[in-house]
């Protein structure tokens, strides 16, 4: 069962002109009778600031407007700030092929204006959205360009939030241990500062990354120091959060008492802030809690009002976790419509939260496709321009330029087909977990429910009996996907002994257990150099076929031969039991499934069959 922990990077900085924000309302009338100088400009600067993670449409129109007044006033500091805050708004409507757009136009009037701290500013938001995207390559590259310009102007808040943000960087590739040390040289900074409520995030995101560690009482004592400086800075919004992972912690170390005070705090803290995840998370940890104490009627209490809150927020990864609370705590209690309910409920969810995460990394690979594109795209005009200027210049220097751009559209395909590659790699490993989570974790989940039911008492002998052997079904068919997974998986993709020897190894194991003769000629796999599409394809294939053959035809002997012709590999499966009419149009899925493997891969699946057996032939290209 997951554990639900909240964890909280603060990295993206909008342009302010004071430290406390004025009232909207109030900047929106100032705005109406504004005149068309460079205080508008502030003015619609500040309210795209301001209001860009509560709307961030209207924060748009408010910096495009003010993008549009300080070029007619030709003031580029405005400029500059008028597209950092715009660039921010469109990170928080989540199109950052935009965002960044602006930010590079950000930092190209901050650098006319020669504003270091600004230039800092910029730099670190495009790192921010670099990491959105899982380029933390790119993201360290901008968290260094931020370095150098807060170094310049001298800024030790600039500098804290870039080490921050590198922690975050850390922390989110699992590397903990250099994610806590940059966290902490950003807390100093902020000590320094005596700027206390950042000090007190450092502190929970170090109390995070000690979590993340398993080291549970670690991380607690980080939270207990967040609490205590949040408390001195008057910074009430994060002490929820706070409270609900020291409850979490003290739940994993079975300290059920200490983890019921802390959540306790931290629902009285949801509600006062009004925080509706934080009231479902409080509610879920509750149920949770309750449920390692056997309190079976308070879990399902607390987890149904979790369910209803976290439900109507579309918090769906916390509402899959609860979902496994109910059906658990009702399963116990001997209500196994509701937990079958329910674990239906966590499945639903988990296939949605996998769904929608493939998505995420597509649209993520996207967008930097995009990024990229447009960087190459202005690149280019770039190159037009100058071939312009030295048009009258002599001949050697024009074809000199022709050249350079020649190698540029080069680099540009090249990058393309290697972001394309890539894509296609995101795909396959998706894929593969994807297999993973709907084949073996649905499979495993309704295994251990069936047999829970199975062993509950009043349980009738018959439904027993079903259910012990679809459990023996289940478990059968959850080895042998797992099995087809982590071969998949292998390193060594392209050698073919390993594929050789599992065609090999699953013909005999599947011929023996029904007394039917076989016999397998693949040596040509060891010399074949196949990649992890052509080897799943050509092994599902094979696969389909003897299973076709020994459920349907009933023969006595299988025969199958790989060989290979020119850039063709051809797989024969021929067995001398009973045929089928192929012309009469009626193919099962199995059929279908191999035709169009092979056809995805550029080849072709032929079914020849008669009274004397059937010969599936197929025919990839290599």
């Amino acid at each position: 069962m997951k554990k639900i922990v909240c964890v909280l990077f603060t990295s993206l900085i909008l342009v302010s002109a004071k430290s406390q924000s004025p009232n909207v309302d109030s900047l929106r009338n100032e705005l109406k009778t504004a005149k068309e100088d460079t205080n508008k400009v502030i003015l619609y600067r500040m309210l795209a600031g301001i209001v860009g993670n509560s709307n961030p449409i209207e924060a748009i129109e408010y910096g495009k407007n003010g993008l549009k007044l300080g070029k007619k006033l030709k003031w580029e500091k405005g400029v500059a700030g008028c597209y950092l805050n715009t660039a921010a708004a469109f990170g928080y409507k989540g199109e950052l092929d935009s965002a960044m757009l602006y930010i590079d136009s950000a930092i190209v009037s901050s650098k006319i204006v020669g504003d270091p701290t600004r230039l800092a500013l910029a730099y670190l938001n495009k790192a921010d959205y670099y990491m959105q995207m899982r380029n933390f390559k790119q993201s360290l590259i901008n968290c260094d360009s931020a370095w150098r310009y807060a170094e310049l102007a001298n800024n030790n808040d600039r500098r804290a939030r870039i080490l921050q943000t590198i922690g975050a960087i850390y922390f989110y590739q699992s590397k903990y241990k250099e994610g806590r040390e940059y966290n902490e040289k950003a807390g100093l900074l902020y000590k320094e500062l005596g700027n206390k409520k950042m000090y007190a995030i450092t502190l929970g995101n170090i109390g995070n990354i000690l979590t993340r560690a398993n080291d549970y009482a670690a991380g607690i004592e980080n939270y207990k120091q967040a609490i205590a400086l949040a408390n001195e800075a008057g910074d009430r919004i994060n002490l929820a959060m706070y409270y609900g992972n020291i409850g979490s912690n003290y739940l994993k170390q079975e300290q059920y008492t200490k983890a019921l005070e802390n959540v306790q705090r931290a629902m009285e803290y949801a509600l006062e802030q009004e925080n509706e995840k934080q009231i479902g998370i409080a509610y879920s940890l509750f149920a949770e809690i309750y449920l390692k104490q056997k309190k079976y009627a308070q879990s399902i209490e607390a987890g149904s009002k979790a369910y209803t809150t976290l439900k109507e927020n579309e918090l769906l990864e916390e509402q899959q976790t609860v979902a496994e609370i109910l059906a658990e705590a009702y399963s116990l209690t001997g209500n196994h419509s509701e937990a079958y309910k329910y674990l239906l409920k966590s499945k639903e969810l988990s296939d949605t939260l996998s769904t929608q995460k493939y998505d995420e990394d597509i649209a993520a690979m996207q967008t930097s496709f995009k990024v990229e594109e447009k960087n190459n795209q202005i690149a280019l005009l770039s190159k037009d321009k100058e071939l312009q200027q030295f048009r009258e210049r002599i001949l050697f220097y024009s074809l000199l330029s022709l050249a350079a751009l020649a190698i540029i559209g080069i680099v540009m395909l090249i990058n393309r087909n290697r972001l394309r590659q890539r894509m296609k790699e995101m795909e396959l490993r998706n894929s593969i977990a994807a297999d993973l989570h709907d084949e073996v974790g649905s499979s495993l989940s309704s295994i251990y429910m069936l047999s829970e039911m199975a062993g509950a008492t009043g349980t009738p002998a018959a439904s027993q009996k079903e259910m012990l052997h679809k459990v023996t079904s289940y478990s059968k068919e959850t080895m042998d996907k797992m099995g087809d997974i982590v071969w998949m998986i292998k390193q060594n993709t392209e050698d073919g002994k390993d594929l050789q020897e599992r065609m090999q190894r699953f013909l005999y194991e599947m011929c023996s257990s029904k007394n039917i003769s076989n016999h397998f000629d693949g040596d040509v796999l060891q010399t074949l150099k196949l990649n992890t599409e052509q080897k799943k394809a050509l092994y599902l294939i094979f696969k389909e076929a003897v299973n076709n053959a020994l459920k349907y035809a009933s023969p006595e002997h299988i025969h199958v031969t790989i060989s290979k012709k020119q850039n063709m590999v051809e797989l024969k499966i021929a067995d001398d039991g009973k045929g089928f009419d192929v012309a009469s149009g009626k193919k099962g899925n199995g059929l279908i499934n191999m035709q169009n493997r092979a056809k995805e891969l550029g080849g072709t699946t032929e079914i020849i069959s008669s009274e004397k057996g059937t010969t599936v032939l197929c025919v990839l290209l290599v």
